[in-house]
């Protein structure tokens, strides 16, 4: 928790923000990807 309060400090609300959305966007395609390749398997 003090690493995100130090990077807020440092680099302002929006871009810290921006980031954290990012790494949660980034889970979700790697999820979505997945789920294309099994169907693709699916369909071979």
């Amino acid at each position: 928790m003090l690493a995100y309060m130090e990077l807020i400090s440092n680099t302002g609300f929006p871009i810290v923000i921006a980031m954290y959305l990012l790494h949660r966007m980034e889970k979700k395609l790697d999820a979505l990807v997945g789920a294309i390749e099994e169907l693709s398997r699916a369909f071979k």
